[in-house]
């Protein structure tokens, strides 16, 4: 088998950390930036492949994982997977003026039914 001296290179020049260890370079910004460069609201692996030249395993691992992060949608068509970025969660935001936060904390040993939960959280409601 023969390795091209510029496969050798392309190895060796990868940025690692401090740790000394791969560093991340199929990042969700860098894939954020894919979505607006190709047509349409979907992407594929190959898409990410070939916009950020990473090989098709690299991009499908990054696509994979954002999806299991709930960052992308997911859904297999004509043999293919095809992505999308996935709407932005409120319920991700905390509100610090929930009453939730300003709660006496509940003990370990003390157990709420869930009928319950809604009055230990936030107080009697009906007051």
């Amino acid at each position: 088998m023969v390795i091209r001296n510029e496969m050798v290179q392309l190895f060796m020049s990868r940025e690692r950390t401090d740790a000394g260890q791969y560093a991340e370079t199929v990042t969700i910004d860098r894939v954020r930036r894919v979505f607006s460069s190709v047509d349409g609201p979907a992407v594929t692996t190959a898409d990410i492949a070939a916009e950020l030249s990473v090989t098709a395993e690299a991009a499908r691992r990054k696509l994979n994982e954002l999806h299991s992060q709930g960052m992308l949608g997911k859904r297999k068509t004509a043999g293919r997977n095809i992505y999308w970025l996935q709407a932005e969660s409120e319920a991700n935001e905390i509100n610090p003026d929930d009453p939730v936060w300003g709660a006496a904390p509940i003990t370990g040993n003390e157990t709420v039914g869930e009928a319950d939960i809604d009055d230990v959280l936030y107080g009697d409601m009906n007051e």
